[in-house]
């Protein structure tokens, strides 16, 4: 029995009975164009992503839940690790959105850092599964879609020094990451309702507040 890819487009089970050749199955892929097929194969992979987490599901999953051949995936992507690596990248600008979005609506310099660390965890939240695949070990080579929201973060750091509500005890940068390892332990373990398991569940707003407390230069009110 031979399966062959025809065209990379069909399916074709054949049966030699003999000197005779029977085609005995044939399953067709869907009609796509060349860049809707690479999306329905996102969108599946989303899908998937949601319900079962990253290690829970093949590229061969993925062709048959578009309804395509198992080799169709292979035109787009080398592997299942590159496109949990593409829906990575679609998080991290998504993500770094939700940051600028933060810094833009923000009324002060401190403001602007409470209002990054909230969207940093209900982006965790709003998103559990992405936001795993995100910080995972790649693959392939590093995302260049990471760096940009740091920066934009350690932006906001800087300002909030020079305006003199953050401490600058420390360089902005060491500032940053630490700031930055905080709010992503945070946003893990309350991503995974590892919070609320440990009977010490509260707002992200509040939880924020806590973090940043330490770097301000002076108290701020909570609430």
């Amino acid at each position: 029995m031979v399966t062959p890819d025809v065209d990379g487009s069909n399916n074709v089970t054949w049966v030699n009975i003999g000197a005779d050749v029977k085609v005995v199955n044939m399953v067709a892929d869907q009609p796509y164009h060349h860049g809707a097929l690479r999306e329905a194969l996102l969108e599946a992979g989303r899908e998937l992503l949601a319900e079962r987490g990253a290690h829970a599901f093949s590229l061969s999953e993925i062709a048959r839940r578009v309804g395509v051949s198992t080799a169709a995936p292979y035109r787009h992507f080398a592997d299942r690790d590159a496109l949990i690596d593409t829906l990575a990248d679609e998080g991290y600008i998504k993500f770094h959105d939700v940051l600028r979005e933060a810094v833009a609506g923000a009324t002060d310099p401190a403001d602007a850092i409470t209002r990054i660390g909230v969207g940093y965890l209900r982006f965790a939240v709003e998103h559990p599964a992405v936001f795993t695949i995100m910080f995972r070990d790649r693959q392939g080579p590093p995302s260049d879609y990471g760096p940009p929201s740091f920066q934009t973060f350690l932006e906001a750091v800087e300002t909030a020094q020079r305006s003199g509500v953050l401490s600058d005890r420390l360089p902005a940068p060491v500032t940053s990451r630490s700031i930055w390892a905080a709010l992503h332990g945070a946003a893990t373990l309350d991503a995974v309702g590892g919070f609320a398991k440990l009977g010490l569940g509260a707002p992200l707003e509040e939880l924020v507040e806590t973090l940043l407390d330490p770097y301000w230069t002076r108290p701020r009110p909570h609430g």
